[in-house]
This record gives C-alpha cells, structure tokens and sequence, in this order.
C-alpha cells in the first residue's frame, strides 16, 4: 500500500497502486506526489488473495521532484523578480536599468550621471549589486531594493 501527504493540509491519501496524481480528498488540492510507505510494504499476497494478485509483482515507487523555494526569477511579493534585476545591473547596470525596472527613476538617473562622470568604473559596482541580487533572499531583496523609501538603495 502506498501513502501519500498532501502538501496543502497534511491529510493522508492512501493508495494500493502509485498515482501520477493524486487529488486529496480532505481539501481537493490536485498534487504530484512523492510517495512515503507506510508500515506494510509490498510482502506478497495475503492467504485471502486471489489468483490474479499473484502476478502482480512490485512495482518501483514514483518520486516527483518538488523544488525546495522560489526560484531565483519567480516574482516576488511585489511582482519584482530578482533575477531579472540581477540579469539587468550585470548586463545594463551603467545605464540604471536595474533601478528603472525596479521604479527608482531617481535612481537610475543618477546611476547613468555617475557611470559618465566616472567614464565606465560605475558599472563595476552595478555588476556586484547584481551578484549580490542573485544571492539575497527574497525578503531582503524586497526590503532593501523595493520597499524602501530611497530612490537610491545601494548595499
């Protein structure tokens, strides 16, 4: 017998044969699951058994691979992806385009004044920004580059 969680509720769906989806009966949530064996296992056919359980054999349990957070260009709370502001300062980061896509036209202004009055060296530091944003955590990313009040926000 097979035992599958449900990830929304925790309810227990149990199955004699593996599913390639699974809809939990306790909240409906439709899932891929990653099957757990309870304490009987596949140990052959019972005395009651009929002949065609016989020929069953055991078949191999299917694991679904279920990523562990979000990933680096989901969008966050605020529908801002670090990935793509990250891609952007690496790539664009002389010409603000980073903070313009992250609303900080302020910003972004500045970055392309200081990119020119420093004939290039700027971008060095937009390029580790950018590192920086493929590194952070959503929550410190949507602190320091999107909910702040600074139309500046460096480090």
């Amino acid at each position: 017998m097979v035992t599958y969680t449900c990830p929304r509720c925790g309810g227990q769906i149990s199955s004699y044969q593996p599913m390639a989806i699974v809809q939990c009966p306790h909240c409906g949530l439709q899932f891929q699951p990653a099957p757990s064996y309870g304490p009987h296992v596949n140990t052959g056919p019972t005395p009651e058994a009929g002949p065609q359980d016989y020929n069953q054999g055991y078949s191999q349990p299917q694991y679904a691979y279920q990523p562990a957070g979000p990933g680096v260009f989901d969008d966050g709370p605020s529908g801002k992806s670090r990935g793509v502001a990250g891609l952007l300062a690496i790539l664009l980061g002389g010409f603000g385009a980073h903070y313009f896509y992250l609303g900080k036209i302020g910003g972004a202004f500045l970055c392309i004044l200081l990119t020119i009055i420093t004939c290039g060296l700027w971008s060095v530091l937009t390029l580790i920004q950018g590192i920086l944003f493929f590194t952070m955590s959503v929550e410190d990313f949507e602190r320091k580059y999107v909910h702040t009040n600074s139309s500046f926000p460096l480090f």
